[in-house]
C-alpha cells in the first residue's frame, strides 16, 4: 500500500438524522474529538485506538465516548464505524455505559453488533444499542439532565440560521443568560458556541452527501466560507472535508 491509498477514506457511508455508518477503510486522519459516541469495530482484525497523545488500545472493537480526544491508526483492514449524537436517546445511554474514557469490547459482541448493523431494516439502531447495553453492566456515573435544555435542543431549527444568540435561547427557555450558559454546558458537555458548530457541521455533512460541493455546504450550514468549513471540520473530524468528494467514497443522506 503506497501513501497515497493509506490516506484515501474508502467505503460507504449512511448520513442518518442523529447518527452515521461507515464501512471501509480508514485513510489517513489526525487526533480530534466530536461530539458524537463513537463506536469502532475491526472487520478482518483488531482496532487500534489512541488515546490522546499517549496510550494505544487494541480490540476488537472500542466505544468512544463524546468529546474525547482520539485517533484510529490507518491501515487496510476495513472497519465498521458508527457515530451517534450524543443528544438522542441511543446516544446519551451508549455514552453512560462507555464511562469517561474509551471501553473495550469483546469479539463475540463485535460480532452481534456487526449482524444487526447490516440489517437496514426498520428499528436495526434500537436493536443493536440494545444488544450491546445488554451484555454488559452501565458506569455508574448518571449523566446530567435538564428538561428545559432538553425541549431547547428539539426546537432547535434546521439548519441553523447565521445568527442566533445564546440570549435568544435563554429567553424561550425563560431562564437567564447566566443560568442557561451554566445549564446547557452541564446537559450537553459542552458550551453553546461549539455545540452549535457541531451541529452545523453535522449539516455540512449530510448536505455535501446530497451532492452540494464544499462552497455550497459550507453557506447553506451557516459557515462563512469553504475555508471556514474545512477548518472546523478538519479540527472535530481529523480529516478535511474533500476526503468526502473522494471516489471511491459513497455518501448517502437521508433528510
Amino acid at each position: 500500500m503506497d501513501d497515497e491509498d493509506a490516506a484515501m477514506w474508502t467505503g460507504k457511508a449512511s448520513i442518518q438524522p442523529g447518527w452515521a455508518l461507515f464501512s471501509g477503510t480508514a485513510g489517513d486522519h489526525s487526533l480530534h474529538r466530536h461530539h458524537a459516541v463513537q463506536l469502532a469495530i475491526g472487520l478482518t482484525d483488531a482496532v487500534e485506538l489512541r488515546v490522546g497523545t499517549g496510550s494505544l488500545v487494541r480490540a476488537p472493537g472500542i466505544v468512544i465516548p463524546a468529546d474525547h480526544p482520539h485517533q484510529l491508526t490507518s491501515g487496510p483492514n476495513p472497519l465498521l464505524l458508527l457515530y451517534l449524537e450524543r443528544e438522542s436517546s441511543q446516544g446519551r445511554r451508549l455514552d453512560q455505559w462507555c464511562g469517561p474514557g474509551s471501553r473495550a469490547l469483546m469479539e463475540a459482541q463485535c460480532q452481534r453488533l456487526v449482524e444487526l448493523l447490516s440489517d437496514d431494516t426498520h428499528g436495526m439502531l434500537e436493536r443493536a444499542i440494545a444488544s450491546l447495553l445488554g451484555s454488559a453492566p452501565a458506569a455508574s456515573e448518571q449523566p446530567f439532565t435538564d428538561s428545559r435544555i432538553q425541549d431547547c435542543l428539539g426546537a432547535l431549527p434546521r439548519p441553523l440560521p447565521e445568527s442566533l444568540s445564546g440570549a435568544q435561547l435563554a429567553k424561550k427557555a425563560g431562564l437567564s443568560s447566566g443560568r442557561f450558559a451554566h445549564l446547557f454546558r452541564a446537559h450537553t458537555g459542552m458550551p453553546l458556541r461549539p455545540y452549535l458548530r457541531w451541529l452545523r457541521l453535522q449539516h455540512a455533512l449530510a448536505a455535501i452527501a446530497s451532492g452540494l460541493n464544499l462552497t455550497e455546504a459550507a453557506h447553506a450550514s451557516g459557515f462563512s466560507d469553504s475555508a471556514h468549513l474545512s477548518r472546523s471540520f478538519r479540527s472535530t473530524f481529523g480529516i478535511a472535508p474533500n476526503v468526502l468528494l473522494h471516489p471511491l467514497l459513497t455518501l448517502r443522506a437521508n433528510a
